[in-house]
Order: structure tokens, then C-alpha cells, then sequence
């Protein structure tokens, strides 16, 4: 695939992910964006899970492709790319640990017995948010010190700020009426992020 198409990649999964998000919460009777997190959508036994699974994994793939733009686009610049291609390395990482969160190891139904692969998706929640914390500090750096897209890294770090304030809420209200919208306010300030690089990327 051509480098701007691994960028087109960054663009089409956030908004793939919301859609999919939004078709589970509608094929769900009874199902809650507010308060119903997104993971229970891929969980076993839950309607359309087949197809919703085939949903997330693409999308994870299409996140994977977009590390790589990044890394080529680092690889490519006449600055020292070290901090920019480890965050491209935890972008990459973080669509291969999407694929196993809702296919290897999805979320437990709320109230069914704890098992290994619902104890394993937690701590993949987990690893997942460092993850996204880590690999946009990272990126800021590297356009703050490259000079790169005046005032992104600025929105960089605002992002990382918004992700560590809104998932530490999050956590506390889980299993609260408002878990499920605090945990959406959480992965869209990762999405739009996401979103808006691979579109300054690509019209670069």
C-alpha cells in the first residue's frame, strides 16, 4: 500500500469505531450508551457479536496500517526520529492489543461469573489507555521539537491531559448509571486525536 493510503487508514478507523459503536447499541435491545460500556457489546453471548467483532477487528487493522504511515513519515524527516518512531511502535502495538481485547479476551457479562478472558481483557483495558497516554505525549514531543504542524503538540498534551482526567473518572463510575458515557468521553478524545493527525499527515 501506498503511504498515503497507511494515513487514509488513521481517518477511517476513528470513525468506523463510532459507527460500529452506534449499529451494536441499536442491534442491542435494551442496550444503554450511557450506561452500558462499549466492551459489553463483544462480550459472549451478546446479539451480532460475530459480525461486531469483525467490525473492531478492522478497525484495529486499519490502526495498525496507520502506525505504519507514522513510522514512515518519522523515517522520512531530517530530524531525529527516535521519540516519534517509539510513538508510532505503541500505535502499532495498540491495534494488535484491540484485536485480543474484544476476540481473545472480550469483557465479561456484568453479573456472570469472573473468567480467565474477562480478567484478561481488564488488564488489556488497561494496557490499552497506557498505551494511548504514552504514544501521544510522545508524538507532541517529536512535533514540538521538529517544529512540525505549529500547535499540535500543544493539542497533543491537552489530549493526554483529557485522557488521564476523564479515565480516572471513568473508573470510578464504573458500574454507575454514567459508566458507559464517561468511558466514551474518554476514548473520543483518543479518537479525535487520532483522527486529526492522520488528516494533517495525509494533507501534508
Amino acid at each position: 500500500m501506498s503511504h498515503e493510503v497507511f494515513l487514509l487508514c488513521g481517518m477511517v478507523s476513528p470513525l468506523l469505531f463510532i459507527c460500529l459503536t452506534v449499529l451494536g447499541g441499536a442491534l442491542r435491545p435494551g442496550y444503554s450508551h450511557t450506561s452500558d460500556t462499549i466492551s459489553e457489546l463483544f462480550s459472549p453471548g451478546a446479539p451480532h457479536k460475530r459480525l461486531l467483532d469483525i467490525l473492531h477487528t478492522t478497525c484495529a487493522l486499519l490502526g495498525v496500517f496507520f502506525g505504519v504511515g507514522v513510522w514512515q513519515f518519522v523515517r522520512s524527516g531530517q530530524h531525529d526520529g527516535l521519540v516519534g518512531s517509539l510513538a508510532a511502535a505503541m500505535i502499532v502495538s495498540i491495534g494488535v492489543v484491540n484485536i485480543a481485547t474484544a476476540t481473545l479476551f472480550p469483557q465479561d457479562a456484568w453479573g456472570a461469573p469472573p473468567t480467565f478472558p474477562g480478567q484478561m481483557h481488564k488488564i488489556l483495558a488497561g494496557v490499552l489507555a497506557l498505551l494511548s497516554i504514552v504514544s501521544t505525549l510522545l508524538m507532541g514531543i517529536y512535533l514540538r521539537r521538529t517544529g512540525i504542524f505549529p500547535g499540535f503538540g500543544v493539542h497533543s498534551f491537552v489530549t493526554v491531559g483529557v485522557i488521564i482526567l476523564s479515565g480516572g473518572f471513568a473508573v470510578a463510575k464504573l458500574g454507575t448509571p454514567i459508566m458507559g458515557l464517561t468511558e466514551r468521553l474518554t476514548i473520543l478524545a483518543s479518537l479525535q486525536w487520532t483522527f486529526v493527525l492522520a488528516l494533517k499527515l495525509f494533507l501534508r
